[in-house]
């Protein structure tokens, strides 16, 4: 999914595949210099996609340390069973002296890569994102009634939307007002509750949450001792950027969980009541793992109140490691019934809430965070004067949700989930035609 336009792939320095293809070199800016050390390095990533170079001459030493050669290995060939062989560089667009954006064609798609290099010489490879994956027939799709027939097509259920914030109709739409499983999209309701409370002056960024020692699920918080102070600020970043649960956790107590679930239907989730008890990650991990999930079912076979009653008391005393090997098979669990759920025009709604607050210091605030890391829309780098991002997965369970600003002022939202209680979903072809959607509406 997304986290592959995070990751970088090994690095090769023979340039026995030079440019096949006729390259085209812009330039972001008159004053950008087109670089040789970007030409040659760009031209030795296009090696390292068929498997060949020197993985200590292209990139930095740091670089190397940071990204272990099996997980680059395992990322190049999953690019290559997608894309097929390297051809050539299309265009090579610096954004800096030391940064490009490059377009790269295979033998059955083509792919969007981010370079950027060392300061000093000789200018190896210090950073690489791969996005835009996209194989030839999901190119060749021309509008977004025939990407949301694509994701129709795909195995299990899925919702697209695709709503200029500007119309009161959306461009497209596939299941629109339909509930699914949204992984860790559910984070926007958390952030929006943080911004309220702001706005009407109850907290403030700088305030600060003091680790108390309870037991948090993975993320940058969790090994931090007792008495730790950490920034409102800090926690939503790191909520957003990176998806950390332990901020997400740290955030929802701060807060209040009968906030958080009123929260919802400011935003305009119109299935709300489906989150209710609104549930932590550590929560969530504890009902799907604990005893095989027995511990979920005796949850969900209670009311409301009994289910409150079992996340205050039994929930919260069982230690983590009882989850055990939650996910470890890849299999989904109880997909359709544990999770938090949105359908893809509330996902839209709550974009359009943080959209509708951009004019105001919190509302840019939070529109600043939610750009942390743009997710599938790293693609549209130069042609979109804003985009933010959350989703979320898990096995059986993928979404994305994108706010767009584009270079004439238009604001548009595209989301798109996809459930399959069965099995795992496809989560490159998903990225693919979410990535041809985005695509498409930013062109109108």
């Amino acid at each position: 999914m997304w986290q592959m336009a995070r990751k970088a792939l090994r690095a090769a320095t023979g340039l026995a595949l030079l440019v096949s293809a006729p390259l085209n070199v812009t330039s972001a800016a008159d004053d950008v210099p087109v670089s040789q050390e970007l030409r040659q390095r760009s031209a030795e990533i296009l090696t390292i996609l068929n498997g060949g170079g020197d993985p200590a001459t292209t990139f930095a030493a740091s670089f190397r340390k940071a990204v272990p050669d099996a997980q680059m290995q395992a990322l190049i060939a999953s690019l290559q069973r997608q894309l097929g062989t390297a051809m050539g560089i299309e265009s090579l667009t610096p954004l800096g002296e030391h940064e490009a954006s490059v377009r790269l064609i295979f033998e059955k798609g083509t792919a969007r890569a981010w370079i950027a290099l060392s300061p000093q010489a000789p200018g190896q490879v210090t950073g690489l994102r791969v996005t835009g994956i996209m194989p030839t027939d999901i190119a060749d799709l021309a509008s977004l009634d025939k990407v949301a027939a694509a994701f129709a097509a795909a195995p299990g259920k899925a919702g697209f939307l695709v709503q200029d914030l500007d119309e009161n109709s959306p461009a497209a739409a596939l299941r629109g007002e339909r509930t699914f499983a949204i992984g860790s999209a559910f984070k926007l309701v958390i952030l929006a509750e943080l911004v309220r409370e702001i706005d009407d002056g109850l907290r403030e960024w700088t305030d600060t949450v003091t680790l108390d020692g309870t037991e948090l699920p993975a993320g940058a918080f969790r090994a931090l001792p007792p008495g730790t102070q950490v920034p409102l600020r800090q926690l939503a970043e790191e909520m957003i950027r990176v998806s950390d649960n332990s901020a997400t956790d740290l955030l929802l107590a701060e807060l209040g969980r009968s906030r958080i679930e009123a929260m919802q239907a400011r935003i305009g989730f119109t299935h709300g009541a489906r989150n209710i008890p609104f549930l932590s990650t550590m929560e969530a991990f504890k009902l799907k793992g604990v005893e095989g999930g027995a511990l979920g079912r005796r949850y969900l076979a209670q009311n409301t109140d009994g289910r409150r009653a079992m996340l205050a008391g039994e929930v919260a005393d069982m230690p983590g490691r009882a989850v055990g090997d939650l996910f470890a098979d890849g299999r989904p669990v109880m997909i359709e019934r544990l999770e938090w759920f949105a359908s893809p025009a509330d996902l839209a709604r709550a974009m359009h809430w943080f959209k509708d607050r951009k004019d105001s210091a919190n509302g840019r605030e939070a529109l600043r965070i939610l750009a942390l890391n743009p997710g599938p829309a790293a693609s549209l780098t130069g042609e979109v004067s804003y985009a933010g991002f959350k989703g979320g997965s898990e096995p059986g369970v993928l979404n994305m949700t994108v706010l767009l600003e584009g270079r004439s002022g238009r604001w548009i939202v595209v989301t798109a989930s996809l459930n399959d209680p069965r099995a795992g979903v496809d989560e490159a072809r998903f990225q693919a035609l979410f990535t041809r959607a985005l695509e498409l509406a930013i062109k109108g």
